[in-house]
């Protein structure tokens, strides 16, 4: 499965930096000092079990970046539409976009762009923050994401009463 994270900050880079400790293909969308730090030394994830260090690839131009199929989307939220037109080349057939992001209407925003069928709205528990270019230390939380598909909104049914 090939992966990027888009913004890899406290969150992004703490999950991002899990899956690619599995093994799994993942390339960092990142930009600034963060950027230069990843590429130069790697990202190292200090968790409250451990630290470890992981090698991946990472950018500042989601254009430079092969078709994936997944796209972890964790951009600040006033970001979000610029973010998600960036990622459009991104995904590969059948690819699929997680956002998780503060916020209450990202998903919906980037399924207006993207088409909803390709959104998952997630929810992460955990407390993490760039400590330092290329460092994430994550500070408590269950490290947990829980994530569902888009639904159509249905018209509430409503009731309207004429009696006094």
């Amino acid at each position: 499965m090939r992966i990027v994270v888009m913004g890899a900050g406290g969150t992004g880079g703490y999950y991002g930096g899990m899956l690619a400790r599995a093994g799994l293909d993942v390339c960092f969308i990142t930009r600034g000092e963060h950027l230069r730090a990843i590429r130069q030394n790697g990202l190292k994830v200090v968790t409250t079990q451990g630290e470890f260090m992981v090698r991946a690839k990472a950018t500042d131009e989601p254009s430079h970046v092969d078709p994936v199929d997944l796209v972890l989307f964790c951009v600040k939220a006033y970001d979000t539409d610029e973010g998600t037109r960036a990622i459009i080349p991104l995904l590969a057939k059948g690819g699929s976009v997680l956002t998780i992001q503060n916020g209450i209407d990202n998903g919906e925003r980037i399924g207006v762009i993207l088409g909803k069928e390709k959104v998952l709205s997630g929810a992460a528990y955990i407390t993490s923050q760039i400590e330092a270019p290329g460092i994430i230390r994550q500070g408590g939380g269950p490290r947990s994401i829980s994530s569902g598909k888009l639904m159509a909104k249905e018209p509430r049914e409503q009731s309207i009463s004429t009696k006094p």
